[in-house]
């Protein structure tokens, strides 16, 4: 079970089973269909739905995925991780990262540091273009750049190394 905050202001309960999506405790009947790596056909109550997954960042739980042409941002929350909050346990989970890897394949169309570059946890890295839509990644942590290992226009590949912090 997770609690999903949409959009910084609206915070639900999800639980997801392979049979079954409970949002705050009802069932939601949902017909899903994954048409690629990231689009998605939803049909709920009889309405059609076109799901895009724009960004994913697995280590903070954020989404952000465009319904319809309508940007949302999801941020999940599992029962431990408000344990570990709460225990002020969180923080070392940050400190952990020391790279960041390509979400997808694409291109490189920007970079916003150098190295040697402080950044904070939410910073602008660079921007990577996939699917004609250009993706911001951002710095999952504090710290300093030690190297960057692309250049703009330069393709990568998913799970590629793009930058790394000491």
């Amino acid at each position: 079970m997770y609690q999903a905050t949409i959009n910084n202001t609206n915070t639900l309960t999800v639980e997801v089973n392979p049979e079954s999506i409970k949002i705050n405790k009802q069932e939601v009947p949902l017909n899903i269909h994954q048409l690629s790596e990231s689009f998605f056909h939803i049909i709920h109550q009889h309405k059609s739905y076109r799901a895009e997954v724009i960004e994913v960042n697995y280590d903070t739980k954020q989404f952000v995925i465009s319904v319809n042409g309508k940007k949302v941002s999801i941020q999940l929350q599992s029962d431990l991780d408000k344990l570990l909050e709460t225990l002020g346990m969180d923080a070392t989970l940050e400190a952990v990262v020391k790279e960041v890897r390509s979400p997808m394949p694409g291109l490189i169309r920007g970079i916003n540091i150098d190295v040697g570059s402080s950044v904070e946890a939410g910073d602008k890295l660079l921007t990577l273009e996939a699917m004609k839509m250009e993706n911001i990644i951002k710095s999952p942590t504090s710290g300093t750049v030690a190297a960057i290992s692309v250049k703009t226009g330069q393709s990568v590949e998913k799970n590629q190394v793009l930058v790394s912090f000491e």
